[in-house]
């Protein structure tokens, strides 16, 4: 239900850590073509400039969602990176994105996410991702809390790292103790072709 997954981003903090992460990390400008992996809602769209934006999302509802409050601000589409692979929209990006995206699928089926984006970029495009993150010394409530996130693949930084260097060869993390409302923590990754 988009209504209330933006309610409940909205209450823990998730909307301002979504639109602090696109000014600081993703830091498009405009005119850049933009892939959004998992865009969900697209609530992407309120903190980008106005770029060449296209996302994909498995959930036709959040697509639905997304073409009726942003029409033509962007391309939306049902699919996952498999399926759209071979899909020439989603080549000779500036940068792609994939919030809250890769600890929803198991290594695997992440390398091929992170695969796509690679394949999606042009030279010197960037790969950025945002997602919950395990860290030494984690406390209980922490703990608690990011063990009951519907993602069941929360990896830790090094876990991270390593799978994304299966495709990437450059590759830079910041993890975050204190992102949202609630504790939880989380690591942005930036990996550039």
């Amino acid at each position: 239900m988009p209504f209330l997954y933006n309610l409940f981003q909205g209450v823990v903090g998730g909307n301002a850590l979504r639109r602090r992460i696109i000014q600081t990390r993703v830091r498009a400008t405009p005119g850049d073509k933009v892939i959004d992996i998992g865009c969900g809602p697209a609530q992407a769209l309120q903190s980008l400039p106005d770029v060449e934006y296209l996302g994909l999302d498995i959930n036709p509802d959040y697509i639905a969602f997304a073409r009726r409050t942003y029409g033509d601000k962007g391309i939306f589409v049902v699919g996952d990176t498999r399926s759209l692979s071979s899909d020439t929209r989603f080549r000779d990006a500036d940068i792609v994105i994939a919030v809250s995206v890769l600890h929803h699928l198991d290594d695997e089926e992440a390398e091929d996410c992170i695969r796509f984006a690679y394949d999606a970029l042009k030279g010197g495009g960037r790969l950025i991702c945002h997602d919950a993150c395990w860290i030494p010394n984690q406390g209980t409530f922490s703990k608690c809390i990011m063990s009951h996130d519907r993602g069941r693949n929360i990896r830790t930084e090094q876990q991270y790292r390593q799978l994304a260097a299966k495709v990437f060869g450059n590759v830079h993390t910041w993890v975050d103790t204190k992102p949202l409302h609630i504790p939880y923590v989380t690591i942005v990754l930036e990996c550039k072709k």
